[in-house]
């Protein structure tokens, strides 16, 4: 009953036009520009939807926009592309906060050292909980879209580990060969860089990611969507394992 009044109220959104304002926030998103007609209709699409599905909620006195809107849901729609439009159906609640927040508590690093008392954050992602922004970080990264970093990716990316119930770095594999595959060739990738990181070698993926397997798939969704060209000629399997995945294929663009 639930799936049937999800999918009506589904069908009656995407019969709406979308809105002039939220056409010049979507085209003045530079990824948008490398989407075929096909992608930005599809993104278009799961715009509509998302925005309409998730409760937003301003924090720290933030007036939650419709550009605010707009930029965050196209950004994590944009990993839907290829993938079930019913993927992010446990995000109910988006919090964003105007720039980088505070959070109280202990936090893991790289090398999987713990920092105790209050840290500054962009973002992160509940299991069975809210999403949790920075709009300034939010804005910052899809505006450099080749740096490698783009937080909304990284909190979404969490958001698809999760679908199993367990944020552990191994979304929803389709079969088991590719779930194999998946496990060997990113389970090589995340020790690579963690002795990397324990090192203090730098390395092309972000040193964070070493930080545990979940923190190493959003940290490899971040650079694979940002820098696919670079990721698919310094880590070509871990690349591969991608691109089945979200059934995209950024560096052919």
């Amino acid at each position: 009953m639930l799936g049937w009044l999800r999918r009506r109220r589904r069908s009656r959104l995407l019969r709406r036009p979308f809105p002039p304002a939220w056409e010049e926030v979507l085209v003045g998103l530079p990824f948008v520009a490398d989407l075929d007609p096909a992608g930005v209709l599809r993104l278009k699409k799961l715009v509509l939807v998302f925005v309409e599905d998730v409760h937003w909620e301003g924090c720290a006195g933030l007036d939650v926009t419709d550009e605010i809107r707009v930029t965050i849901a196209a950004q994590a729609c944009r990993l839907l592309l290829g993938l079930d439009e019913e993927a992010y159906r446990h995000v109910r609640t988006i919090l964003v906060y105007p720039s980088t927040y505070r959070h109280d508590g202990a936090r893991s690093g790289a090398g999987g050292v713990r920092t105790e008392g209050p840290s500054a954050r962009y973002g992160e992602a509940w299991l069975r909980g809210p999403v949790v922004l920075s709009w300034d970080a939010s804005r910052h990264g899809v505006a450099d879209p080749d740096d490698g970093r783009n937080t909304v990716y990284h909190e979404f990316a969490h958001k698809l580990d999760m679908l199993d119930g367990f944020a552990d770095g191994t979304p929803p594999i389709a079969g088991r060969d590719a779930y194999e595959a998946w496990i060997r060739i990113v389970g090589r990738e995340f020790e690579v860089l963690r002795e990397e990181a324990d090192r203090g070698k730098k390395s092309f993926l972000d040193a964070y990611g070493a930080t545990n397997p979940a923190e190493f798939f959003a940290v490899a969704t971040e650079v694979f969507f940002e820098r696919p060209g670079k990721l698919r000629d310094r880590h070509a399997d871990l690349y591969a394992c991608l691109r089945d995945f979200y059934r995209q294929d950024p560096a052919a663009v």
